[in-house]
């Protein structure tokens, strides 16, 4: 782990330890105790012990008794029971959106299939929030993206022409209010990053036998 520079929030260490766990580069089984860490990254206890901790909620971590944490194990087949999860919970929330947007959500997903930077679907996604008007749930979704799936469309993903289709499909589903349609495209472009996803685990759980 490199050096951090310069002070970073509680929620940049937590980016930066989660995709340093879903790259395989901290290891299941793995111990990380706060001072060590810390140490690491030229940084006080203090937002590591916080980091930490959100890492455990969220089930990366688990807590030893020594007060350690150790790296969760997590099964290829348990990625798609997440996502389907993160799914119907993320449908739900796109059947708050209303008609008049999916026209400019398409257009974005349309843009997409051209865009060069990864970076381009996650914009889609925050477009996705600023429809959704209830704060709660804006910061519930983006705690979705913050996790697996930013993993997935940053580091993982080849191209951007699937995503394009199916949000398109997403977009389409809106403007109609289909929420059956809604539900379905979710569950579709979900599943789809579920499998890149499964495909990344299996690979470098290979490469360690």
């Amino acid at each position: 782990m490199k050096k951090i520079e310069r002070k970073q929030t509680r929620d940049h260490i937590t980016q930066m330890l989660r995709y340093e766990i879903l790259s395989g580069s901290i290891k299941a089984g793995e111990e990380l105790a706060q001072e060590s860490v810390a140490e690491q990254l030229g940084l006080s206890r203090m937002p590591v012990r916080e980091a930490l901790q959100s890492l455990e909620q969220e089930g990366f971590l688990v807590r030893l008794p020594n007060r350690h944490m150790q790296v969760a194990h997590l099964e290829p087949e348990h990625v798609s029971h997440i996502f389907r999860v993160i799914a119907v919970m993320a449908a739900e929330l796109f059947t708050r959106i209303p008609a008049f947007a999916g026209e400019t959500l398409r257009s974005r997903a349309e843009a997409l299939a051209y865009a060069d930077e990864r970076s381009h679907e996650l914009e889609f996604h925050h477009a996705l929030i600023s429809y959704i008007d209830n704060r709660y749930l804006e910061k519930a979704y983006q705690q979705f993206l913050e996790g697996y799936i930013s993993y997935v469309i940053l580091y993982l993903k080849e191209d951007n022409h699937e995503s394009a289709q199916l949000l398109g499909a997403l977009a389409g589903a809106i403007s109609k209010q289909d929420n059956d349609e809604i539900a379905q495209a979710t569950q579709r472009y979900f599943l789809t990053l579920a499998e890149i996803m499964r495909q990344h685990m299996k690979d470098w759980e290979s490469a360690e036998a």
